[in-house]
């Protein structure tokens, strides 16, 4: 219980210290474009949140040592496979100018390291599925694919990073998830593993929610991402027969959806980059069509998070009560996917349905 309570109050000292020398670095650690196609604030934030989340486990990580905790060697291993991905992020928060293409070599250093040196990542072997088992015990490809699935949820929550609450808010609840999955399994040390990382976001998320006082950044989307990444592979992999491997899939479908629609929408329909920013993500399309233009930009900022958990909540319920079905997994996963799709056109096409508008 202890270890949780300093994974707390330690992510809050960290954040306080953070907005309370804001004068000192400035400079380096605002986010001063309010323009941008994807800004949705009105005055320069601190964009290093993630520090005070990494700390937090850093210090965790270190009290685990001092006290011979048995899950220290594991959460030693899993922090300093962090360490490569935080870094990458963080010098394009403190830069602005740091290439997709550097920050993913980071990424993929972090993934080598887990990988071959720390053994904190298992690669994927096991589907629910006798040929596509076979075909993942070459190791080239299940190397490739365990590296792609890494990389991919990394990305998808720095992607869903937008407004106050909402990549914060989606990392605790699909960690919630992961946490229920380890409890059943009676893995205790991946509860109280995933129970730290929830509560250090929970610290973050007392200064971003509602008010927006400091944000994730890149170096704290990336980092929330590879851990949700890491222990969902973890979990998925060493309890195959407990479980059904597509259920830690489920918990991340939102941010992974987003992700994989959005470069779908941006090469083969807007024919553009499929990385190039816009703003025709599916919460920024709830922040135009939902909310009213006449409030102050903060008020409606504050208001998409609550409106998005209707596609964050339905899937954790799901496994909660079916994480040993790999047929009602599946099925979850495809209705998610229709639902995705079906909102998305709805609020393109401005028929948001008149139960998510708000007049006031």
């Amino acid at each position: 219980m202890l270890t949780i309570f300093f994974s707390f109050v330690i992510s809050v000292l960290m954040i306080k210290i953070i907005i309370y020398t804001n004068d000192i670095h400035a400079k380096v650690t605002l986010d001063h474009d309010t323009n941008g196609v994807q800004k949705m604030h009105d005055q320069p934030v601190p964009r290093i949140g993630g520090l005070a989340i990494f700390v937090a486990m850093v210090f965790v990580s270190l009290y685990g040592a001092n006290t011979n905790a048995a899950w220290s060697p594991f959460y030693a291993g899993l922090i300093t496979s962090l360490f490569f991905v935080f870094v990458g992020g963080l010098t394009e928060d403190l830069s602005k100018a740091v290439s997709p293409i550097v920050r993913m070599g980071f990424m993929t250093f972090g993934v080598c390291y887990a990988l071959f040196v720390s053994h904190s990542m298992p690669l994927i072997r096991h589907m629910a599925h006798d040929n596509i088992d076979w075909i993942l015990g070459f190791d080239f490809i299940t190397i490739f694919i365990t590296w792609f699935a890494v990389i991919g949820v990394s990305n998808a929550y720095n992607i869903i990073d937008g407004f106050n609450g909402l990549s914060a808010t989606a990392a605790a609840i699909n960690l919630f998830g992961l946490m229920f999955l380890a409890y059943v399994v009676q893995d205790y040390q991946f509860v109280m593993i995933i129970a730290s990382i929830i509560l250090a976001i929970c610290g973050f998320l007392c200064f971003n929610y509602p008010k927006g006082k400091i944000f994730l950044g890149d170096g704290g989307a990336y980092s929330i991402g590879f851990l949700i990444a890491l222990l969902s592979l973890n979990l998925s992999q060493q309890y195959h027969h407990q479980m059904s491997p597509y259920a830690v899939l489920l918990l991340a479908i939102y941010p992974i959806m987003e992700t994989v629609f959005s470069i779908v929408r941006r090469k083969f329909i807007h024919k553009t980059k499929a990385m190039a920013p816009d703003n025709l993500h599916l919460h920024q399309l709830v922040f135009d069509r939902c909310l009213p233009r006449s409030l102050p930009i903060n008020r409606r900022n504050a208001r998409v998070m609550p409106l998005m958990l209707m596609f964050m909540l339905p899937q954790t319920i799901l496994v909660i009560f079916f994480y040993n079905s790999n047929l009602i997994i599946l099925f979850g996963l495809l209705a998610y996917i229709v639902f995705y799709v079906y909102m998305y056109l709805r609020f393109i096409h401005f028929k948001t349905p008149k139960l998510l508008v708000f007049s006031k």
